[in-house]
């Protein structure tokens, strides 16, 4: 996707919101519980990616996508729910530990945010504490989530590129 979008914050190097429809899509996914500034975000890809190998999962429409379940100002933190999310196109058995879940589709802002993952807690106060607050959208109650652009293995984290997309009415 191009985003050619005046930036909404140089500080954190976010781009002003495209308004999306995004369709319902299935995906592999593997579910951490925990302070969301502590899970071990790697070990949950480095589970998900051999199944997707292994079952021969890969297309062209493959996202990978995280999913934050829990507001963590209202949800103790032990008890906050992230899934590590890979989108696939086919049918496929669950494992013990790889679910498959459907990703609601519906009407999304969605912010380009580009730098390290260290910060989007500030990025995500920014959206909602600055940003949208006298823009009158009006939220759905869905769950938001992060669609990751590059990898960050092989990519500084600088430069890695995170789509945040904001559930609204």
């Amino acid at each position: 996707m191009c985003f050619n979008s005046k930036k909404i914050s140089t500080e954190l190097n976010i781009k002003a919101p495209k308004l999306i429809e995004r369709t319902k899509r299935e995906a592999a996914t593997i579910t951490a519980f925990g302070n969301y500034s502590k899970i071990d975000y790697s070990s949950l890809w480095n589970k998900l990616w051999p199944f997707i190998k292994k079952n021969k999962l890969f297309s062209m429409r493959m996202e990978f996508l995280g999913i934050y379940s829990s507001d963590p100002t209202t949800t103790p933190a032990n008890e906050c729910k992230f899934d590590a999310c890979i989108t696939i196109t086919r049918k496929i058995e669950d494992t013990d530990e790889i679910k498959i879940k459907e990703i609601e589709g519906g009407k999304f802002l969605m912010f380009l945010y580009k730098g390290s993952y260290d910060n989007l807690g500030k990025v995500y106060d920014f959206i909602y504490n600055d940003y949208l607050k006298d823009k009158g959208y009006k939220f759905r109650n869905a769950l938001w989530m992060e669609k990751y652009l590059n990898n960050p293995n092989n990519t500084p984290a600088h430069k890695l590129k995170t789509e945040i997309y904001i559930p609204i009415e």
